[in-house]
């Protein structure tokens, strides 16, 4: 059911992610072989609509041409989403809810991407990196799914600054992690300068690596992030962010909500305001196992949401797409520190 190719297809390195449709499949996989012959497995566009994966690759994959140091497979996610420069198509489950997880999934798309982690578990992978994007703005920075000098010296190579995360279920980084280092890496919105030039830098030093074991050159005081819990709103509440309102809404989300990502919030910092005092608590944080713990967390002062704790916010997006398909935000408390 997986397409696996052993070349590129002629001329894909000349066009951007909205024309790779044109070329290749949803979930191909495609083998190019490098001097170091345990590979590397890269994943890009599982998210259609961020593409700094394939602008990095691209690049990484001009400049060694001839003579590439590490044997690679590369894994083009939802490119039809990309053509339209979306997230998902309205019919498609997140591709990166799909991987072998603790709940067994039995759509199309999970049977494929279960089928690649067979495949891939066989290779004997080097690392796994999943290469994503933001909607808001963030940091560039890594996350791991275990706390094993490996992994944490991965995610080293690409950011300072690291987060460790069990939940959600069913994505790529956590189904690899069972046979390799892995890591995700998250590089700012789709198409910056910085975020591409960082990616590469990543990709260039990660296939020359001959171990993981041990990352010298990189600073020792690293902090690690645990991502404990995860912030929805609520199906029936309306939203938007302050200053796009078109009509009235439940829940008017502060406009400059993002710039609190991975930054301590003191207590009382305010996150939007209710159109009524009366309306309900607009979403609900739940915890890793799934347990309601709003109430812990935020609480309604007049028309005001405001944290009752003291929190570290990642990944808040000015997406109503991207909230409404995913979360408004996760947050974190510090798991370890180097």
């Amino acid at each position: 059911m997986i397409t696996i190719l052993d070349q590129l297809p002629e001329n894909i390195l000349d066009v951007d992610a909205t024309e790779l449709y044109k070329f290749v499949d949803n979930h191909t996989l495609v083998h190019l072989a490098g001097q170091i012959k345990r590979p590397l497995f890269i994943s890009i566009l599982q998210h259609g609509d961020e593409a700094t994966g394939w602008d990095a690759i691209k690049i990484l994959i001009k400049q060694n041409i001839n003579k590439l140091p590490r044997s690679l497979y590369i894994l083009f996610g939802n490119v039809q989403a990309a053509k339209e420069n979306l997230r998902q198509l309205e019919h498609q489950p997140d591709f990166n809810r799909c991987w072998p997880g603790i709940h067994k999934q039995h759509n199309d798309v999970a049977m494929k991407m279960s089928q690649i982690t067979e495949f891939m578990a066989n290779q004997n992978p080097f690392a796994s990196v999943d290469i994503h994007n933001n909607t808001g703005r963030n940091p560039h920075y890594a996350g791991i799914n275990s706390l094993k000098s490996e992994f944490i010296n991965l995610a080293s190579l690409f950011s300072d600054t690291i987060i460790h995360f069990t939940s959600p279920d069913g994505i790529q980084s956590g189904a690899f992690a069972k046979f390799c280092p892995s890591v995700t890496i998250e590089c700012g919105m789709s198409g910056t300068a910085d975020g591409i030039e960082q990616t590469l830098t990543f990709l260039e030093n990660l296939i020359h690596q001959s171990t993981l074991e041990s990352v010298p050159g990189f600073v020792e005081h690293r902090q690690v992030l645990n991502i404990f819990s995860t912030v929805k709103v609520k199906p029936d509440i309306s939203i938007a962010i302050a200053g796009k309102e078109t009509s009235p809404v439940n829940f008017v989300i502060n406009n400059d909500l993002d710039y609190h990502n991975f930054h301590l919030l003191e207590v009382g910092t305010v996150f939007g305001q209710l159109d009524d005092e009366s309306t309900e608590m607009p979403f609900i944080v739940t915890d890793q196992i799934g347990h309601d713990i709003t109430d812990h967390y935020f609480e309604k002062r007049g028309k005001n949401i405001c944290t009752k704790q003291k929190v570290v916010p990642a990944m808040i997006t000015q997406s109503i797409r991207a909230i409404r398909l995913d979360c408004l935000c996760y947050l974190m408390h510090p798991a370890i520190q180097y």
